[in-house]
């Protein structure tokens, strides 16, 4: 039903979605983090133009917060070069919800919530892998931090209620560690860096 967007018929790379699972910087072995700054990023994904736009939301607090956007550049229903917004699909308690963006969050003391978008060049499928961190007590706790991986994939068939690129849920993994700042996860159990 669902097929990878890939380049020369590389191999698939499936995973099965399970909770408590450990993360593994040994998987992500061929993949390229690609750095994002504020404002519009234009990246190359699979052969695809993708644009990511980082826009932040100010609270006049300690609170304020980024929002991440995808397009993608592809042909339209009439053949034109049009973009397109590319939604997550995330799975929870067994369904699928679409998030139109990802929000990078925290405190003044540490960051709750933040993504890597990472490039398997042409041989693997475009990852997004966000890191969610439990609240705990406080802004300022050390909690148990979870990584959730998406695929940038393409809906050939015409899946019904998705659009022709997206971001599938693939699997959900967790840090061997509590951490304050889910950017020191990904440095520490992804080396992914901060």
């Amino acid at each position: 039903m669902h097929k990878v967007l890939r380049i020369f018929g590389a191999a698939m790379i499936s995973f099965v979605m399970a909770g408590g699972v450990v993360a593994h910087a040994d998987e992500l072995a061929g993949y390229k983090a690609i750095p994002l700054i504020n404002g519009p990023n234009k990246v190359r994904l699979q052969d695809h133009d993708v644009t990511v736009v980082l826009a932040s939301r100010e609270n006049f607090n300690a609170h304020g917060f980024t929002l991440a956007t995808f397009y993608l550049r592809d042909k339209g229903d009439d053949g034109k070069e049009a973009w397109s917004l590319v939604p997550v699909f995330e799975k929870q308690k067994g369904e699928e919800n679409e998030r139109y963006g990802v929000t990078i969050s925290g405190g003044a003391d540490c960051v709750l919530h933040d993504m890597r978008l990472l490039s398997g060049g042409k041989s693997q499928p475009a990852l997004l892998i966000i890191a969610n961190r439990e609240f705990g007590q406080s802004y300022a706790d050390d909690a148990p931090v979870h990584f959730d991986y998406y695929e940038l994939t393409e809906n050939e068939e015409g899946l019904p209620g998705h659009p022709a690129f997206y971001f599938r849920a693939t699997r959900s993994t967790k840090a061997r560690a509590n951490y304050c700042d889910v950017d020191d996860a990904f440095d520490k159990e992804l080396h992914l860096g901060p």
